[in-house]
């Protein structure tokens, strides 16, 4: 996201957003799917297809982002039933999903206060 937002009007292809993250493409587009799917990109096909933002890097947080491409808790939590005789099994549940919660709603409160914006900032500055 934040390549695309570095240059906002032109359509970035899968090939090229891989290269930049050193990563496959073929992972790059099952992400730009469900940025599709979130409404934070629009997507086109053919040999010139790519990607590119939908909105304004000011107006897209990381908590969009977050909600798009990440599907399970920071901290998962175990579903394997408890152990009745054992005191400590029986109650880590309940402790680690408090535990969890509270860790999910830090991160996205942090991610809340971020912009993709901020990020490219930071690029232009290390420049």
């Amino acid at each position: 996201m934040t390549a695309l937002a570095f240059s906002p009007e032109e359509v970035m292809g899968s090939q090229k957003l891989a290269a930049s993250v050193n990563t496959n493409p073929v992972v790059v587009r099952r992400l730009l799917l469900a940025l599709r799917r979130a409404r934070l990109i629009e997507t086109f096909a053919g040999k010139r297809g790519g990607a590119r933002l939908r909105k304004k890097p000011n107006r897209i947080f990381l908590v969009d982002i977050y909600d798009a491409v990440e599907s399970r808790p920071v901290i998962p939590i175990n579903e394997r039933k408890a152990l009745k005789e054992c005191h400590v099994s029986c109650k880590m549940k309940s402790i680690m999903s408090c535990v969890a919660e509270s860790t999910e709603q830090a991160v996205r409160k942090h991610l809340r206060g971020i912009t993709l914006a901020q990020l490219v900032r930071k690029v232009h500055h290390r420049r």
